[in-house]
């Protein structure tokens, strides 16, 4: 495991920074008592994996949340300078297995802030230390890893939260008590899209190697990944479009657009997957796609229910509301990214990340129906609203602290069943038109045997996907 070449002072610098922290750790409650002090015994330590980017925003979350950060770890010093420079205290790393190793006794919890195929590792690697983990989605870029992210969970009795924050807004809230007050009759169908992607997509070649920036540790950012070249077309953002990196549109918004869906209606893995798309899917994602599944019955959709996925700006047909002054009713027009369910009594769509969701149509076509029911769910939203919840962030330091896994909405028992469900629908990007059947008591696909190459992903040495 090579040494981080952040600082020639490392070890003396991380022995004054862990005896500080140590001294905290053995004062009484008492000693520390007072406005804004933290008990020991109430504290929830934490090390930030990927401190750039989205790592920024994780960090700064976890801590409004009652985190205390103990080291940051990115392999990319210039991406997380502004970190550093806002926390000149922290240990640096650019290795995450030295910082867990290293820090081993200093943590209660890792939050994973990287690209796509360095969750299932890094998840991994902390919950086998019994460590809390935060996960940003999707929750690991192949079906298996997801696997094993859940049984860890179950193994070590972690707390665990992937990063879809709009899980623990009203707008979730909203779509769970439409379906539970029976206000859709029977459910046709539901269609999520984005916007997405807003990086290249498509592409057909290898971009050309060049030497690394000297800020960045090339081969500490593939990780598991197969070693190759250094490309400026896969770092820092554009991975996402790449296969054996990200989980192109679909990775980066389907966990926030489809988990209205999930969780509404009660769903795990689609019985079956059709796909259209601009081109099969191969080095790289394609420009747009279509994605239609097929999920067997639930207690909300007893005759099952068919979900589609849109990228690239392709969009269903959603119903417009016109705004009416007179009655006060701002109207709807669906945005870039949504989510809609359609109902025999009443069809909703909301915006993006699970955002509250508006009635914008009913069987009937009466304007006044609709109006009345519109307002009707204003007020349910509002009295939802005014329960009190615990942000994202909060929740997962809540179920670590109090011993509950079950606190945090979106843990893996939840979590690992959508994401899969989002990484099957990419494997059938690759086969655009042709039915892939998934087959549960076999856990994988039935028809196809080369698409179940595709569910795993075989580790470079140094790196761990045992539970």
């Amino acid at each position: 495991m090579s040494a981080s070449p952040l600082s020639n002072n490392r070890r003396e610098f991380l022995a004054s920074t862990l005896a500080a922290i140590a001294s905290v750790t053995i004062v009484a409650p008492e000693v520390l008592g007072g406005p804004g002090k933290i008990p020991p015994s109430d504290q929830f330590r934490f090390v930030q994996i990927g401190a750039g980017g989205k790592g920024a925003s994780d960090l700064k979350s976890t801590i409004n949340a009652g985190g205390i950060a103990v080291a940051l770890c990115d392999v990319d010093v210039q991406r997380a300078g502004k970190m550093y420079e806002n926390h000149p205290d922290l240990p640096r790393f650019t290795d995450y297995r030295q910082m867990l190793d290293e820090l081993q006794t200093e943590y209660d919890g890792v939050v994973v802030s990287t690209p796509d195929h360095l969750h299932g590792v890094q998840a991994l690697d902390a919950m086998r230390r019994g460590k809390h983990v935060y996960v940003q989605k999707p929750l690991a870029r192949t079906y298996d890893e997801c696997d094993r992210l859940l049984a860890a969970a179950k193994k070590y009795g972690v707390a665990t939260q992937m990063g879809n924050q709009g899980h623990a807004g009203v707008g979730i809230s909203v779509y769970q008590a439409m379906v539970q007050d029976s206000s859709f009759g029977k459910i046709h169908a539901a269609h999520c899209w984005s916007n997405r992607p807003i990086w290249p997509q498509g592409m057909t070649e290898l971009p050309a190697s060049t030497k690394p920036p000297v800020h960045l540790d090339w081969n500490l950012w593939l990780g598991p990944a197969a070693d190759r070249p250094y490309a400026a077309e896969y770092a820092p953002f554009t991975w996402r479009g790449w296969w054996d990196f990200g989980c192109g549109a679909m990775g980066d918004m389907a966990c926030h657009n489809m988990d209205p869906v999930f969780s509404a209606l009660g769903l795990t893995l689609p019985s079956s997957i059709v796909s259209q798309a601009s081109a099969a899917a191969g080095l790289a994602f394609p420009e747009w796609s279509i994605v239609n599944y097929d999920f067997a019955a639930t207690q909300a959709c007893p005759e099952g229910v068919k979900v589609t996925w849109y990228d690239g700006k392709k969009m269903p047909e959603v119903p417009v509301v016109p705004a009416d002054e007179q009655r006060d009713d701002h109207g709807f027009q669906a945005g870039t990214n949504g989510c809609m369910i359609v109902g025999e009594k009443m069809t909703v769509a909301g915006g993006s990340h699970a955002a509250v969701p508006e009635v914008i149509a009913v069987a009937s076509d009466d304007r006044d129906e609709l109006y009345d029911l519109r307002q009707h769910w204003r007020k349910r939203v509002a009295e939802l609203g005014a329960e009190t919840r615990l942000n994202h962030y909060k929740q997962w330091i809540e179920a670590a602290k109090q011993a509950k896994p079950e606190m945090a909405g979106s843990r893996f028992e939840y979590s690992s069943a959508m994401s899969q469900s989002i990484l099957l629908g990419c494997i059938s990007l690759r086969y655009p038109l042709q039915p892939l059947t998934w087959n549960p008591a076999e856990n994988k696909f039935a028809g196809i045997d080369e698409a179940n190459e595709f569910l795993k992903m075989t580790p470079r040495d140094g790196y761990d996907l045992t539970v």
